[in-house]
């Protein structure tokens, strides 16, 4: 966390952010929803794993909010590089898929909540600020039909507050 000053020269901790998706107008669009918020901030856009590592060895980040179909690599393959490198980074996978197969693996790579690209805006920010808890976050339509049994045993001690469970 660093910190800023907003508009009324309140010193604000905030939270630093990369963006991982291989489409700009995504990134761009994503990072602008979350820079609205006073305490979040994306400092850093990867479309790919090689940028992705580039961008949390320049610069500390607490979560990297990370697609999970790129053009030629998954969103699993970024998260366990980048874990690799920094394990305490928090990763929130956010894709169009809702593949129960894709959300195991999202966890078992290390991450810390599955969101959907449907959902509205404004749960992007609420799965951010949760994952940032300490908790898990799963979209609600996976909440639903993601078999928890399927989580491994550490995943399941952190399902704390999951949305629609």
């Amino acid at each position: 966390m660093s910190e800023k000053k907003n508009n009324t020269n309140t010193i604000v901790k905030t939270t630093i952010i990369l963006v991982v998706d291989d489409i700009p107008i995504v990134r761009d669009g994503v990072a602008q929803l979350i820079n609205l918020e006073a305490d979040l901030v994306v400092s850093a856009k990867a479309g790919n794993i090689a940028e992705a590592v580039k961008a949390v060895k320049k610069q500390r980040i607490d979560l990297a909010l990370v697609d999970m179909l790129l053009k030629n690599e998954t969103g699993v393959q970024v998260t366990k590089k980048i874990k690799a490198l920094y394990p305490n980074l928090i990763v929130l996978i956010f894709s169009m898929s809702d593949n129960p197969q894709y959300v195991k693996q999202a966890f078992e790579a290390g991450a810390s909540g599955y969101i959907l690209k449907d959902e509205l805006s404004e749960k992007i920010v609420i799965a951010i600020r949760q994952v940032l808890q300490g908790k898990v976050y799963l979209s609600k339509r996976l909440a639903e039909k993601f078999p928890k049994r399927e989580l491994s045993a550490h995943t399941i001690k952190k399902f704390i507050s999951v949305p629609g469970i």
